[in-house]
Formats: C-alpha cells, structure tokens, sequence
C-alpha cells in the first residue's frame, strides 16, 4: 500500500497509474498492483435478515397488519447501510407471518 508524497493519502491504482485525489500520479506495473493492492478472501458482508421461527424471544408492538388485521407483532433491527445511516426496523405480524421494514 503506497501513500501520496504530497498529501499523505492512501493512493490506488487506476489504469496502470497510482493516482491521488491533490493530482499527484505514479506508473505502475502490473506485477506491483498484483502483490500490493489484490486481495483474496470470502466477503462476510450479507444483507439478509435470518429470523428464526421461534419470535417469542423478540420484542412485540401494537401493530395493524395490512394482510390479515392482525394486532400483535414482533419488531426487530439490522443495520443493512452504513454505519452512519440509521437502521432498518422489520415487523412481523404474530397472527399470519407477513414481514415487512417499517417505513421511518
């Protein structure tokens, strides 16, 4: 991982070069973009909710479920964006199932 000399920076390679955003560039050759900026691995970044069919553990609100009328309904969080975006809130109806996020 390389730095920009003139403003500190972390730089990255983009068509051949190492570019910084002040304008500063560098060639690089393709050997060096392999060893230094290619990483290899499993990404563990999933935006799927898994819920169990157990929700007697999860929180319950007075709800109005728009299939069924059902009342009583199970509310949980995920952060499915950035860390600085507030997270998703899900309800699930108890009577019938139907899930959806609540809208903020």
């Amino acid at each position: 991982m390389k730095f920009c000399p003139k403003c500190k920076s972390m730089v990255f390679p983009k068509n051949g070069k190492l570019k910084c955003r002040c304008g500063w560039e560098e060639k690089i050759n393709e050997e060096e973009i392999e060893a230094e900026y290619k990483f290899e691995g499993k990404d563990l970044r999933t935006n799927e909710v898994i819920i169990t069919d157990n929700n007697k553990t999860l929180p319950t609100t007075e709800i109005t479920c728009y299939k069924c009328g059902g009342t009583k309904g199970y509310w949980w969080q995920v952060q499915t964006r950035s860390a600085d975006e507030a997270p998703t809130f899900f309800i699930r109806c108890a009577k019938c199932g139907n899930t959806w996020r609540r809208s903020n």
